[in-house]
């Protein structure tokens, strides 16, 4: 995937767009092959359990603090530092969404495994 890489930026250095969609269609081909080729990896019960565990407590974390810095960025924008205003918005509204992806997946896994 490094020379898909080194090709779209040549691509974008001489602005020719067919070098990149070229480079990119070629390199998915080869992963295809690649891949076809290789035996299917089994992954186990507690494999999904510990993903399922560092997921949530990865957004819970993610989320979290985001909101706390982006709070704390806003404040500081109100006492005399203005420029920390949009920073902090991004991230609280970063984390709202964050929040709100995470609870529409959860309603929606829950129905879905009748929980």
């Amino acid at each position: 995937m490094g020379v898909v890489g080194i090709f779209v930026a040549l691509s974008a250095l001489s602005g020719e767009f067919l070098i990149a969609l070229f480079s990119v269609v070629a390199g998915l081909l080869f992963l295809f092959l690649i891949r076809s080729k290789a035996e299917p990896v089994l992954v186990d019960e507690r494999a999904y359990k510990i993903s399922e565990k560092a997921s949530r407590r990865t957004v819970q974390i993610v989320s979290i603090a985001s909101a706390v810095v982006g709070l704390c960025l806003v404040s500081l924008s109100r006492i005399g530092y203005p420029e920390l205003l949009e920073a902090g918005l991004s991230l609280t509204f970063f984390s709202a969404i964050l929040m709100l992806v995470y609870v529409m997946l959860y309603r929606y896994y829950s129905k879905k495994f009748g929980d």
